[in-house]
């Protein structure tokens, strides 16, 4: 399944930018006029942009929750490690002038997590003799995706250009997380060993913080190929066993796409 998505993901962003490349070609040859009904001089202010993503370390979250058993109360512990994943980007900005702009944007990435867990059972037949577990679970599904909206500064000299751009984001993620821990015991129960978690999904979506730097290098009148170090993160929450976890979304990730002038100020005669 993680190579299923991994590839997903390549197709959809090769997709994307393949037709971003065609409509340049396109607009390349009707130079761009057929858009703003003047000459291609006037300066950008519309801009579609698509970028392969990909996150660069992994993020963690943790947490602590009650479970009853046999009318006592035992711990679980479960600390889950989100791993690194390809994904795609994509926003469309509108240029108030030369220098600042403002952009709406998504990204989307399929990620897996990796659980450590250790807790407490309580003993079948005696109170007070919790008997202690510990393992691991790898594999757990984290998918998420980001909607923003950033204010950008813009610059350029000769063909290279630059942006700097923030603001809030908004979170869709769906996160498997532990409920409880199965083990085996035999008689006379004074051990465990652990065997695995029993899992639940849940949803979350947690408004947090977008930020990025970008480079790009201009390849026509239409179309730039540029580069970006983006971070973006949030926190949620989630109840389970009426208790309440914290998951963590986001991370700092580098990109590289194509952006498109899909419109120009009109320029007087």
């Amino acid at each position: 399944m993680k190579n299923h998505n991994t590839s997903l993901h390549t197709v959809l962003t090769a997709g994307l930018l393949i037709t971003l490349t065609t409509v340049v070609g396109a607009q390349d040859q009707q130079r761009v006029s057929d858009l703003t009904g003047g000459a291609p001089k006037g300066p950008s202010r519309i801009e579609i942009g698509a970028a392969f993503a990909q996150t660069l370390g992994a993020s963690s979250f943790s947490s602590t929750q009650t479970v009853r058993e046999y009318a006592e109360d035992g711990t679980l512990t479960s600390s889950y490690k989100v791993g690194k994943a390809p994904g795609a980007g994509f926003h469309v900005q509108y240029n108030l002038n030369k220098k600042f702009g403002i952009r709406v944007g998504g990204q989307t990435f399929s990620r897996k997590s990796d659980g450590t867990f250790s807790g407490k059972s309580p003993h079948p037949f005696f109170f007070n003799q919790q008997r202690s577990y510990s393992g691991t679970q790898n594999g757990l599904g984290f998918n998420e995706s980001a909607f923003t909206l950033t204010a950008v500064l813009r610059g350029a000299s000769g063909k290279w250009n630059f942006a700097l751009d923030g603001g809030p984001a908004y979170f869709n993620v769906n996160a498997t997380i532990a409920e409880r821990a199965t083990y085996t015991d035999t008689y006379p129960y004074d051990s465990v060993v652990f065997s695995s978690v029993a899992t639940s999904k849940h949803k979350v979506n947690p408004i947090g913080l977008a930020m990025g730097v970008e480079l790009g290098r201009e390849l026509s009148d239409a179309v730039s190929v540029v580069v970006q170090g983006r971070y973006t993160g949030a926190k949620g929450s989630v109840e389970i066993n009426g208790q309440r976890v914290d998951v963590k979304a986001g991370g700092v990730q580098a990109r590289i796409g194509l952006r498109l002038i899909a419109a120009r100020a009109r320029v007087k005669s």
